[in-house]
């Protein structure tokens, strides 16, 4: 088995979404400081919030891997439309995408109706990309499970693994929220055994779906 390709990631760091024109550069939006007040306003009416830059530029990157686990990944904020939740996704995965393994966890806060409809949306972006990039490394997969909640009831933050480097977010991964949140990068995902909760969480855990059979 071929290891993984390994992708230089900085050292840990914290980082706030704005909104353009109040990050630590004159155009952009990521700040490594709490935002401004103004910057605070900008952001709360913008529609939708600016994603956070270092976030989706990670994604573009990605070799090997980009894992999410999000309870409210694909639900969009009060004035937002879904579609525009989901196009801000997939903006992460660009038709060059590198990475073969996309796994979002999530919960399922639509009906079943709702969740083909992201399911098909996903399968269809990802046979652009491996249409566009025919000499890629293998085939790319986009997988969605709705279980989070169902099956591993146990988390409350939002995590994203790209690569071997975890992502840690207060609010929505990609930094989609409209309020002040922050999200910290730059961990080892194999030292803090990301990659191996992950999977646990997407397996989800056996004695909870017993609990719901029977209970």
């Amino acid at each position: 088995m071929t290891a993984p390709v390994t992708r230089p990631y900085p050292e840990p760091q914290i980082l706030w979404p704005t909104f353009p024109g109040y990050g630590d550069d004159s155009r952009g939006s990521d700040s490594c400081a709490f935002p401004s007040l103004p910057a605070i306003k900008a952001r709360q009416a913008a529609c939708p919030p600016e994603a956070l830059t270092a976030f989706v530029e990670a994604a573009w990157m990605a070799q090997n891997r980009i894992l999410v686990l999000d309870d409210f990944l694909f639900k969009p904020q009060e004035v937002q439309s879904r579609q525009s939740r989901y196009e801000q996704i997939l903006f992460w995965l660009p038709d060059g995408l590198v990475a073969n393994d996309i796994r979002f966890l999530t919960n399922a806060h639509g009906n079943r109706t709702e969740q083909c409809e992201i399911q098909k949306l996903f399968n269809e972006h990802v046979a652009t990309i491996n249409q566009r990039a025919p000499r890629r490394a293998g085939a790319a997969k986009i997988e969605i499970r709705f279980s989070l909640g169902s099956k591993f009831p146990y988390v409350h933050d939002r995590f994203a693994v790209i690569d071997n480097e975890l992502w840690h977010f207060g609010a929505t991964v990609g930094g989609l929220h409209n309020r002040v949140n922050a999200a910290t990068r730059g961990w080892d995902a194999e030292a803090h055994k990301a990659v191996r909760f992950f999977d646990d969480a997407w397996n989800g855990d056996s004695d909870v779906q017993h609990r719901g059979r029977h209970g």
